[in-house]
Order: C-alpha cells, then sequence, then structure tokens
C-alpha cells in the first residue's frame, strides 16, 4: 500500500495509513478483490497522525474544521469510469486512540451496487479492473495554505465480476 501525508515534519508531525480493505457484507469478513457489481461493498480504513506537534496542530484544526473529509475513488485501468465512490465526514473527537503523540482514526465506508462496471469486452467497454484511492482531509482556516493535515493512499487492485 502507498501513502503520502502532509505535513510530514519529521520527528514532529507524520500521518499514515495504517489499514486499507475492501470488503463485501456477507462475506467471510476479510478483504476481496473481486466483487459482484449488484451487491453493495465496504471499503475499511486506518490512519493516525503521530508525533509531539499532532496533539496541538489537531486541536488548532478541529475548532474550525470538526471533521475529516474521508472519500474513497475508484481509478479505471484501462477503458472505464473514474469515480468519487463514497465520501463521508468523520469527526475529529471520533478517534479510537488519544495518546499524547499520536491519535488514531478508523472508518468504513459503505459503497452502494451497482456504482463501478464489470468487464465489458466490446470496443471501449469498460476492463471491470479498478484501483482504489483513499484521502483523508482536515481542513484548515488558520491562514496560509500549509496548515491542513491530507493524506491519501492507493489501496488494492480490484475486479468488477458478476458471479453468474
Amino acid at each position: 500500500m502507498g501513502f503520502q501525508f502532509d505535513p510530514n515534519i519529521t520527528g514532529f508531525i507524520s500521518g499514515d495509513f495504517t489499514n486499507l480493505a475492501v470488503v463485501e457484507p456477507g462475506g467471510l469478513g476479510t478483504s476481496n478483490l473481486v466483487l459482484d457489481p449488484t451487491k453493495p461493498f465496504e471499503i475499511n480504513v486506518t490512519w493516525e497522525v503521530t508525533g509531539p506537534l499532532a496533539p496541538l496542530w489537531i486541536a488548532a484544526l478541529r475548532t474550525a474544521s470538526p471533521s475529516w473529509s474521508v472519500a474513497a475513488y475508484a481509478e479505471s485501468v484501462g477503458p472505464g469510469p473514474e469515480l468519487l465512490l463514497k465520501e463521508d465526514a468523520v469527526t475529529v473527537a471520533s478517534a479510537f486512540d488519544q495518546l499524547p503523540d499520536a491519535w488514531r482514526w478508523r472508518h468504513t465506508l459503505n459503497v452502494p451496487a451497482n456504482v463501478l462496471p464489470e468487464e465489458d469486452p466490446g470496443p471501449g467497454g469498460a476492463s471491470g479492473v479498478y484501483k482504489i484511492v483513499v484521502t483523508a482531509f482536515l481542513n484548515s482556516v488558520l491562514g496560509p495554505v500549509g496548515f491542513d493535515i491530507m493524506g491519501f493512499t492507493e489501496g488494492p487492485v480490484i475486479k468488477v465480476e458478476d458471479p453468474i
């Protein structure tokens, strides 16, 4: 899983996605890379912001921006759509772990059925293969650019295929 977070000031503040899993409800509850297009699915993410500046930075932002904007995108590999799958607001206060130098969140994005087309082998048809990308953004209204917290991770490549 590739990841990126900003700000990333070595020894002071950094961020990381520690989990990204695509899961079909009713299945085995584990990550699934082949999805039925007629069924909803979930994208489970966990991320953290750590370092001695993390609590101060987050406290300063959460006053004006009390929620993270967490979004999942699908990028077609080959022909097909590029889509925003789901976007949710996740309150900063919902961190499941708040240590002196680390805050951690987890969230499930529920993606409805029939969003991603399966492979269409005809000319120009969709490939049915998609790369998942998830972003977490905490907006700053503190003045100049540079106080926002933004992270992204490139998740798994999935295949959308009707099982019949």
